[in-house]
C-alpha cells in the first residue's frame, strides 16, 4: 500500500471525531496546515473502541458500559464527512502515538469540488492485532492499557463515554449543521445497528443541543 506522503514531506491525515475539532488537532499537532473538509465513501464511524485515557484521566468506571470511543469501519453505501489537514512527517509521531490502539489505513476521500485527497485515517482493529503488532511485549501492553484496564480493548455491547460524545457532537456541529447530521446518522453503537441520532434520542435525559452555552450538555460523571 502507498504512503500518503506529499513532495514536500507532509502526511494528509483525516479526522472523523474529535479531530473534527480544527483546536483539537492542533492540541496534538500545533504544525498541522490545511484544515478543511472532505468525504470519505464506503466508511462509516462506530463507537466500539474502550478509550483507555477515559480511565487514565477522566475517572471511567470499568463497570459501566459508557467507556466506548469512536472508530470507523469500512461500510459500503455509508459515507463520512472528515477534516482533513496535512501534518510534517517529523510530526506524525505525535499523532501516531495519540491514536496508538487505531490500525492505520490509506484512503480516497473526495474534496468540496469532487476531487480525490489520499490520506490516512484510522480504523477499527482486533485486540490480538494489537498485542502482537503495537505493542509486541506484555509489559508494553501493561504499560498503555493493562494498568488501567483489564478487558477487551474492541467490544461490540459498549456505549459512547457521555463527555467524549458530547465533544464529538460540538466538533461536528462547529464545521456546520451538515456536518453535525452526517455524524448522527453515519455514527453507530458498537451493535452497529443503533445510530448515533437514534442513542441520543433514547437517552434519559437526552444529549442535548444547548447552543446559548456553547455546546452539548452531557450527564456528569
Amino acid at each position: 500500500m502507498g504512503i500518503a506522503t506529499g513532495s514536500e514531506g507532509l502526511i494528509t491525515v483525516l479526522g472523523y471525531g474529535s479531530l473534527l475539532s480544527q483546536r483539537s488537532a492542533l492540541e496534538t499537532v500545533p504544525s498541522l496546515t490545511g484544515f478543511r473538509r472532505v468525504r470519505l465513501p464506503g466508511y462509516r464511524r462506530i463507537f466500539n473502541k474502550v478509550g483507555v485515557v477515559f480511565f487514565s484521566r477522566h475517572g471511567a468506571d470499568a463497570a459501566s458500559l459508557e467507556i466506548a470511543s469512536c472508530s470507523t469501519q469500512a461500510m459500503a453505501g455509508c459515507e463520512i464527512i472528515c477534516s482533513a489537514f496535512e501534518v510534517p512527517e517529523a510530526d506524525f509521531s505525535a499523532l501516531y502515538e495519540r491514536e496508538h490502539r487505531y490500525r492505520w489505513v490509506e484512503v480516497v476521500a473526495l474534496d468540496e469540488a469532487g476531487m480525490p485527497v489520499q490520506g490516512r485515517i484510522c480504523t477499527s482493529s482486533t485486540d490480538m492485532d494489537y498485542r502482537l503488532n503495537k505493542c509486541v511485549t506484555h509489559a508494553e501492553y501493561y504499560r498503555r492499557v493493562g494498568q488501567y484496564y483489564s478487558g477487551p480493548l474492541w467490544r461490540d455491547d459498549i456505549l459512547p463515554f457521555p463527555r467524549y460524545l458530547a465533544f464529538c457532537l460540538e466538533a461536528a456541529a462547529s464545521q456546520g449543521q451538515a456536518v453535525l447530521d452526517n455524524f448522527m446518522d453515519s455514527s453507530y453503537l458498537a451493535d452497529g445497528c443503533t445510530s448515533i441520532r437514534q442513542y441520543l434520542g433514547s437517552l434519559e435525559p437526552p444529549l442535548q443541543w444547548q447552543g446559548s452555552r456553547g455546546g452539548y450538555s452531557y450527564r456528569a460523571r
